[in-house]
Formats: C-alpha cells, sequence, structure tokens
C-alpha cells in the first residue's frame, strides 16, 4: 500500500500508516485529512520478555514445540515472519526490514521483525535488534514491557554489552526511575566509553539528582569529544551548572568548565555570558563587551546579561568624581 492511494472515504490521497495503542496495538492505514481508517493489522503483539525457546509470534511458552497460545510450531512461527519480511522489504534481512517498517509507521510490524531477528541472532545482530525491540515497545505505548524486556536482557547475560545497559537506563529513565537510569548509563559507559550520547543523557540525570559535580565532569568529557550532536545535549547541562556555580560563588568552577568546553562555547549564550561577566571581574571590558555581544545574538535575553552590563558599567557608589 502506498501514499499515493486514495482514502475511500474523501478521496483524499494523503494517507499514512501508524500505530494506535487499542485494547491491543494495532498499525493502521489511516487518511490524515478524514482520519478514516483505510486498512488495520492486528498481528500479534509480542509484548512479554524475549525468553529462549519461547514464541516469536507472540511470546508465549512452547509445549511440544507448539506455542500455547498462538499454536505455531517453530517452523511455522518462523515462516510467518519471513513472510512479514518479504511484504515490508523483501531485499532485506530482519533487522533491516524492521527498521524500514518502522521509518514508514508499522511499528507493529516492526515489532515483530525485530523480535525475530534478536530471537534467531541473524548476522549476529541480535543485540542492534533487542534494542529496537525495547525501543518499539516503548514507542507503541508499552513502556511497562519495555522496561521488562530491558531489565531482563541485562538479566538473562552473563556480561551484558553496553547496549543492554543504555536500554535499561533509557526505559528507567522513561519510567520516572532517575537514579537506576544513572546507574544503568554509567555501567553502559564502563564497557564502552565512547557513548557521548549516553554520557550526555547521564549529565542530565544527575543534574536533577543535584549531583553537580558528577554531571560536570560527564559535561566536559563530552565537549571534548568530537560528537557534535552529543556536545549541544552537555552545552544544556553546562550551562545550567555555570549558573549554579555562580550562585554558589564558585566561579572557580566556572572558568573550569568554561576552559573545557572550549570552542563550543561560542554556542551557547549562556557560556558566553559567563566568560564575559569571568572578564569583566578581571577588568577586561573589552573582552566582556565582546562575549556579551556574541551571547546577545544566540540568546536575546537572559538573566545573566544585566548582572554582566553591571559590572561592565558599575553604577557610582558617590557623587564625587574621583
Amino acid at each position: 500500500m502506498t501514499e499515493t492511494h486514495a482514502c475511500s472515504k474523501c478521496g483524499g490521497s494523503n494517507l499514512r500508516w501508524t500505530t494506535l495503542r487499542r485494547h491491543v496495538p494495532v498499525d493502521v492505514f489511516q487518511c490524515k485529512t478524514c482520519g478514516h481508517a483505510e486498512i488495520e493489522e492486528d498481528w500479534y503483539a509480542p509484548l512479554i520478555p524475549l525468553t529462549p525457546g519461547n514464541c516469536v509470534n507472540c511470546g508465549d511458552r512452547r509445549e511440544m514445540d507448539v506455542c500455547r497460545n498462538c499454536g505455531l510450531n517453530r517452523e511455522e512461527d518462523l515462516e510467518v515472519h519471513d513472510e512479514l519480511r518479504q511484504m515490508v522489504a523483501p531485499t532485506h534481512n530482519l533487522l533491516n526490514a524492521a527498521r524500514a517498517a518502522s521509518r514508514i509507521g508499522r511499528r507493529l510490524i516492526a515489532l515483530k521483525l525485530a523480535t525475530a531477528a534478536a530471537y534467531i541472532n541473524e548476522e549476529d545482530q541480535k543485540d542492534r535488534a533487542r534494542a529496537l525491540r525495547i525501543w518499539l515497545l516503548a514507542a507503541i505505548g508499552e513502556g511497562k514491557y519495555a522496561l521488562e524486556d530491558a531489565r531482563a536482557w541485562v538479566e538473562q547475560e552473563p556480561d551484558p554489552a553496553a547496549l543492554a545497559w543504555a536500554s535499561l537506563g533509557q526505559q528507567q529513565k522513561h519510567n520516572g526511575f532517575t537514579g537506576a537510569a544513572a546507574d544503568a548509563f554509567h555501567r553502559a559507559l564502563k564497557k564502552d566509553p565512547s557513548q557521548q550520547m549516553i554520557r550526555a543523557e547521564r549529565a542530565k540525570l544527575l543534574m536533577g539528582m543535584h549531583r553537580e559535580g558528577q554531571a560536570a565532569e560527564d559535561a566536559c568529557i563530552v565537549l571534548e569529544s568530537d560528537n557534535e550532536k552529543a556536545a549541544d545535549a552537555a552545552l544544556t547541562v553546562a550551562a545550567e551548572l555555570c549558573d549554579k556555580f555562580e550562585a554558589s560563588l564558585r566561579d572557580d568552577e566556572v572558568a573550569r568548565l568554561i576552559e573545557r568546553a572550549g570552542p563550543h562555547v561560542e554556542r551557547s549564550g549562556t557560556l558566553l555570558a559567563h566568560r564575559a561577566r569571568l572578564a569583566a571581574l578581571e577588568g577586561d571590558a573589552i573582552a566582556a563587551k565582546r562575549d556579551l555581544k556574541k551571547a546577545k545574538k544566540l540568546e536575546a535575553s537572559l538573566p545573566i546579561y544585566k548582572r554582566v552590563e553591571q559590572l561592565i558599567k558599575p553604577q557610582r557608589s558617590s557623587w564625587w568624581k574621583w
């Protein structure tokens, strides 16, 4: 079914796949003009944690090689998922077909394909497939099952991969378990210190937990890396840290953070303003004015600007003109 298919109700051509959560998740080919559901596909959703030996189609246990819930045997189970793959992307493997299905909005079928890819470890991609499966569970509104599957993943593995810990941390974060999420991200980073997006996410969590010292260190490591996307996230943390350090009279920490942020300072109005403030405190009005001007081009109004301006042009406390 293509996007140029005409709606049978209004005749419009703006039809898209989306996954809706009713009593069960459903992939719907829906008209975005009138809301009419042209096609609905309610495949079995494999929600429960992925368990070796269980049915891939629905996740339940097999008895005598036959699923006690959906009735498929092992061979039929794999055939069903291969047919789904051919429906979506016949030239792709299961994992890439799952990605293709997700991109066009068919996230229920994507979940099934990712589950099958993780189950059979096609092309040694089970970790990526399972991470996608967990993300898809959350994306279709099954956050509880996403968290359960992520937790089961790290419990099942004798030495969980960084991706497993990162997936668990992400779901714990979404479900409000901030401390546990920060710990899971820490474990992921111990496995793979190069994952700067995870480190930036951990820095945000640490800020919310009032662990500014650790948050600052993680943010600085990210800013010293060459990951631009992660640096954008870390800049938000760095800006908040500078405000907090100023309020607690820790300009030494502000200076250290700005120094480690390097060229990224030029992309943050708050960091530029703090650099201007430090320059003004040192009596360098020219540098302070320059950075304040740059900051205002990025962000027209911030509370810190008034404080910087007062330092650059201090009010006279006496009518004497010394």
